[in-house]
């Protein structure tokens, strides 16, 4: 059996495609095979739109920061290897001044659970799909190890690059453990792309 499905491509990442993926969202769910948006965010406002322009369409869970930084501190305390020891060592290095690059770092390491060149490796092919991918797999992971959403739950998560949204994807949930283990049947997968940026980086080279 195949499926035909509309995907919405942006000409560059960033904030301002934000009100266009919500449309697709909202285009997407009318399907009616899925319930749930996962929504990053720092401030709030981005949450706030989505769940005022998809009312009574979906239920919107916000995934904060803070979320993220209490399922690194749950994961780091709890492992015991190499990559609890590393994580720790970082949260206890953050300081207001690099509190976002430490946080993106430890972030990375926790919900891409892996250490070393292999993390780094994961982390560099979610960039070939855009910022807004990479953000969109982590919240899949963190809204399971916050306890807002339960394993192998089909989901729609959106992300973005440099604030407000420009990627929304329908995956399937999972625990950090088993999101890259042994088990097919209960690792993360992204089985949809509903929207994403062509451009992955800003006009001078750098990954937004």
């Amino acid at each position: 059996m195949s499926l035909r499905r509309n995907v919405f491509y942006f000409e560059n990442p960033g904030p301002a495609n934000t009100v266009f993926v919500i449309d697709a969202v909202k285009e997407r769910l009318a399907l009616g095979d899925l319930d749930v948006v996962l929504v990053p965010f720092t401030t709030g406002k981005t949450a706030e739109m989505f769940s005022h322009r998809l009312q009574g369409v979906a239920v919107v869970i916000p995934i904060s920061e803070t979320d993220a930084i209490s399922a690194c501190k749950r994961i780091a305390y709890s492992d015991k290897g190499l990559l609890g020891s590393l994580v720790r060592s970082r949260l206890e290095e953050v300081s207001d001044l690099e509190r976002k690059k430490l946080h993106r770092e430890v972030f990375d390491m926790t919900f891409l659970p892996f250490c070393g060149d292999a993390w780094t490796a994961a982390r560099e092919i979610l960039y070939a799909f855009g910022h807004g991918m990479k953000v969109a797999v982590e919240v899949s992971v963190v809204s399971v190890e916050v306890g807002k959403m339960k394993p192998q739950t089909r989901v729609m998560a959106v992300g973005g690059t440099g604030g407000g949204v420009d990627t929304a994807v329908i995956t399937r949930t999972s625990t950090q453990q088993e999101a890259f283990g042994k088990q097919p049947e209960k690792r993360l997968t992204v089985q949809e792309i509903v929207a994403m940026p062509i451009q992955k980086y800003s006009l001078d080279g750098n990954r937004l």
